[in-house]
């Protein structure tokens, strides 16, 4: 049987929830870590502010900040 290289698997990424008490602060600590939003909008409860907000690392691997 042939070794199999880290190389030649494709890449595999996890995607990460974070529980924040506050989404405005935590995404402000997020994007000035160099993350970027990946959903701009309709992902906040726009009267309680609740529910989540979908970024990716500067790398690209996606995770979401969920308020709790």
């Amino acid at each position: 049987m042939d070794a199999v290289r880290v190389a030649d698997i494709t890449s595999q990424q996890m995607h990460l929830d974070f529980a924040v008490n506050e989404l405005a602060t935590a995404h402000r600590v997020a994007t000035e870590a160099g993350a970027s939003r990946l959903r701009p909008t309709g992902d906040i409860h726009p009267e309680s502010q609740t529910g989540s907000r979908v970024h990716a690392s500067p790398a690209g691997h996606p995770f979401c900040l969920r308020s709790t």
